[in-house]
Formats: structure tokens, sequence, C-alpha cells
């Protein structure tokens, strides 16, 4: 389904399955073809765009999810994203009105340090079949992988899990698809799909993955990420906002000697929250790579908070 923005009648938007539309009496005959007019907003815009008549349907959806493509979010964005193609993907997933907002969000990109928060959750979640609770040395592993990003933290815990085998796991009794692990000592080239992220970071918000506990720990360590990690969600989006969150970047396989930088995370101020994951490859440089992700931040930041 698409609409196209009244005040500016060559822009076509993207509406996705069960996307709130209101029917207004406008109709009308083109070429044959039946038209109707319709309203539609999203968070901080309105809008008021015409359907094709054999596009809609008057059978009520069989599934709950509301999508939508990025320009219905902020069209300039969607141009901005449109420029870097398959370069990168992004996933918004707006709690507050339920509705995702979607680039390349079914596309794989490689994890790199984003891999250790389903390495934290695949621990806990095993750690809570075994009732019993992590170690001080665990514990101090979990918060250096995370809050500093350190690797070697990172490297004991996948190998403790069972690696691939160990994430496959916990990933399939969750019911999410969409992230192939790698090896150890390679886990950081892991691939990982844009909405794979945001559903994991939605059980996580939640509750629906691990126990109360352990969530807040969880949690804790991602809104305690060293300055240095805090590039996209933690510098880009509305400020005072409560920020659970985790960076990657690593330099790309292929020889290009190009990066690959993503920022993943859930923003929370004012009562409204909202879920966001942008994975990005073959940058020209870690800067670049910062600069592109920074930009979508904040962009989705101020379409979804825009009372700040």
């Amino acid at each position: 389904m698409y609409a196209k923005a009244s005040d500016e009648g060559a822009v076509q938007v993207h509406l996705g399955p069960n996307f709130p539309i209101t029917l207004t009496s406008k109709s009308a005959q083109v070429e044959g073809n039946l038209w109707y007019e319709a309203d539609w907003s999203t968070s901080g815009r309105h809008a008021t765009g015409w359907l094709l008549a054999s596009s809609v349907t008057l059978t009520t959806p069989s599934t709950s999810q509301t999508t939508a493509g990025v320009d219905a979010l902020d069209e300039d964005l969607a141009e901005y994203l449109s420029g870097l193609g398959a370069r990168i993907g992004v996933d918004a997933y707006d709690v507050t009105r339920h509705v995702t907002y979607t680039y390349n969000a079914d596309l794989s990109y490689f994890c790199a340090s984003s891999v250790k928060v389903p390495i934290m959750l695949t621990f806990f979640s095993q750690i809570e079949a075994k009732k019993r609770e992590p170690t001080t040395h665990e514990l101090s592993l979990l918060r250096t992988m995370i809050e500093n990003s350190n690797n070697t933290s990172a490297e004991a815990l996948y190998e403790e899990i069972g690696a691939q085998k160990g994430i496959n796991a916990f990933m399939k009794s969750v019911g999410i698809s969409g992230l192939v692990p790698n090896k150890p000592g390679w886990w950081g080239h892991s691939t990982i799909k844009p909405a794979t992220m945001v559903a994991l970071l939605t059980k996580l918000h939640e509750g629906t993955v691990l126990n109360d506990k352990h969530r807040a720990q969880a949690l804790g360590y991602m809104q305690h990420i060293d300055s240095a990690g805090r590039v996209g969600i933690g510098d880009s989006s509305p400020a005072g906002a409560t920020i659970a969150m985790k960076d990657g970047w690593t330099t790309a396989l292929d020889g290009t000697g190009t990066s690959v930088v993503n920022t993943s995370g859930i923003v929370t101020l004012g009562g409204e929250t909202y879920i966001l994951s942008v994975y990005t490859d073959h940058d020209r440089g870690f800067a670049a790579g910062w600069k592109i992700i920074r930009h979508v931040a904040k962009v989705v930041g101020e379409r979804l908070m825009p009372a700040t």
C-alpha cells in the first residue's frame, strides 16, 4: 500500500501491513482506476494521500504487526538511506505507538561488538535454566564485555555458553531468527539483521526474556557504556533520555579496507520508548560510519519524540 503526500505530490510513501489510515469521503477515477483519499499519521507528522482501490482490502489482517517504510516517518531520511543503498539497514520500533519503520531491516550485516548482547542474553538464559546465579568472575566478564566492550571477556563468555551451538539454541528458544554466529575468535564476524536485534531488545525491554533480576543487570550494563562506545544512539538521541545500548565496529573482511559500524538500543523519555537498530558496511573509515549512524539516530529520535 502507498500514499502520495498532498504537499509533495510526487513523493511515494510506503505504508505496510496494518498501518492505521482513515479514508476520507473523497475518491477519484484516473485512467480507469479508482483511488481513495486517506489520512495517516506518524509521531509528529500528519499527511493526506491517495490509495489505489485495488490495493485496499476490507479483510481483517491476520497479523497484529504494524509496519511502514522509513519514508512514512521522514521523507528526507528515506532519500538519504536510498543514497546508501544496501550498505545500510535500519529498524525503528515505536514502542509507544506499536509501529515499526524499516529500511533493509531484513538484510544481514556483520555484528562486530553488537553480538555481545546476544552473548549476554544467552549466558543469563543458560544459568537461569541451571537455577544458579553468576559468579563474581562471570559478573566481571559481563560488565567489562558490555560496558567496556572488552573482547577478551567476550571470548571467555562465548566459549562458556557453547559458542555457535549455545547462541543458536537460545535464539530458537525465544523464537527469533536472523542471527548467524561465527566460530570462537571470530564472533565479531557473525551476521545479524537489524530486525533481529530489535526483536531481541524488544523482548529484553518487555521482560519476556530473562527473570527480573538478570534483566535489570543486563539493562544496567547497557545503560553504562563507556563514552567511547556511546556513538549513534548514545550521543544523538533526544537529550535527557535513558538509553540502554550497544555499538559495534570492525574492519570488513573483503580486503577493501572499509569499515563496519552499527548502533542499537532502547531509548526512553517522558513515558515514551523506541528501539532502534542501524547497521552499516563498506564505510570509508570509522568516522564515516559514525557520521551515518549519528544522522539516522538523530532524525529517528526527533521524529519519534518530537516534544523533545
